[in-house]
């Protein structure tokens, strides 16, 4: 069985075309990126450039392969562009557009030279031009969405097949192989390589989609402000925590933060220092902390901590650390004026009875009586504060 080119060329202006129209959908729907509308300019000119080649037995031949070729070059530049806004949230380095000056300038200069150096020249400048988004999305792209690294691999798989390409036009300058079977290799080539572009372009959109999932999945578990967990992943963690634990059993402890007197910071300083106060407190917060441990903002200046497989005295420990830590911050107030901060500490170790609800409110006794004892200091809560927790929870 042959291989007919043109009928694949129209499959690469159909599949470049759909690529185009669901990019446009995408950008006038909720998905509107900056690297997709790159990725939507850069796949217009490779259903155009496509399109010359298609129109091939109809126009000049020196039409279709300067523009065909320009179009795929400014193709590969957009791709590019895309594939840098996307992971390194930046755009194209000064280096790549001179780049892309002499390979569109390499494009007229050889129209009139032998086919093989034709072929060879065109085919070594587009894989170029495609090496610094192939070398970006395999080294940074492979530890990002999952879906991007078949952008990797099919960006590889492009820019091997140009090269491949290339070698193949300078093998045939000895005279090695039949100029008809040369053509043909030459034209399955070129046809794989930009097949794996097209594969590439929706695999980009796919991975697109998955980075926006998991943006909206962290704004619907994370505090905006601090970057802990909000409250009701907090309890949500809790719960399979504790779960986890009687069937392990293993001990875990919460821990109840509040900043003292922060009401006065705010009213002091304002609320972009408190804002500030707030960011600070939970960073120091979080660098004591194992990987296994959480740390959730449960509303204003209370901050909670989950901490499976310890007891009442490792989570006194912590908490007391935490403590000291913040205690040591040397905050900026108001005007650069020096701004001190101390927290209270409610700690709590779970019976297999207790529920998310009861453990957390029998570490807000314990912290209410932190607060009582004169604040800036841990307490732990007793078998009275769990008793009229348990009381309070029955009523």
């Amino acid at each position: 069985m042959s291989l007919h080119v043109p009928t694949l060329v129209l499959m690469l202006v159909v599949g470049f075309g759909l690529l185009t129209l669901q990019l446009w959908l995408a950008g006038r729907g909720s998905l509107s990126r900056g690297e997709l509308r790159q990725l939507a300019w850069a796949s217009g000119p490779f259903c155009a450039g496509f399109a010359f080649f298609a129109l091939r037995p109809w126009l000049p031949g020196w039409i279709p392969l300067l523009g065909g070729n320009l179009l795929l070059m400014i193709g590969i530049a957009g791709l590019t562009a895309a594939v840098y806004r996307h992971l390194l949230n930046r755009g194209l380095p000064v280096w790549h557009n001179w780049l892309f000056a002499l390979a569109a300038l390499a494009v007229p200069a050889v129209l009139d030279v032998a086919t093989p150096v034709r072929v060879a020249t065109l085919s070594a400048a587009m894989a170029l031009l495609l090496l610094p988004a192939t070398v970006a999305a395999l080294r940074r792209g492979w530890r990002g969405e999952l879906t991007f690294r078949v952008v990797a691999l099919m960006l590889l798989l492009a820019c091997t097949a140009l090269w491949a390409r290339a070698g193949h036009a300078l093998y045939g300058l000895h005279g090695q192989t039949d100029d008809e079977m040369a053509l043909a290799w030459s034209g399955a080539i070129f046809m794989l390589a930009f097949m794996a572009v097209l594969a590439a372009g929706f695999s980009f959109v796919l991975a697109s989609f998955e980075r926006v999932a998991g943006q909206m999945r962290e704004l619907a578990s994370v505090d905006g402000l601090t970057g802990a967990v909000n409250h009701s992943t907090a309890v949500s963690l809790l719960a399979h925590t504790l779960e986890r634990s009687r069937r392990e059993g293993q001990p875990v402890s919460f821990v109840m933060l509040d900043l003292d007197h922060f009401k006065r910071v705010n009213d002091q300083h304002g609320h972009a220092v408190g804002d500030q106060v707030l960011r600070d407190v939970s960073a120091c917060a979080r660098a004591r902390l194992r990987g296994s441990d959480v740390l959730g903002r449960l509303g204003g200046e209370e901050f909670g901590l989950v901490l499976p497989a310890t007891g009442v005295a490792g989570a006194r420990h912590l908490a007391e650390q935490v403590r000291l830590a913040v205690e040591a911050l040397e905050l900026k107030g108001d005007g650069g004026r020096p701004l001190r901060v101390t927290l209270s500490a409610g700690v709590a170790e779970a019976s297999r009875s207790d529920t998310p609800e009861t453990l957390m409110h029998l570490a807000d006794k314990a912290l209410y009586q932190a607060k009582q004892k004169g604040r800036n200091r841990v307490v732990v809560a007793d078998d009275w504060m769990r008793n009229s927790t348990l009381q309070a929870v029955v009523g």
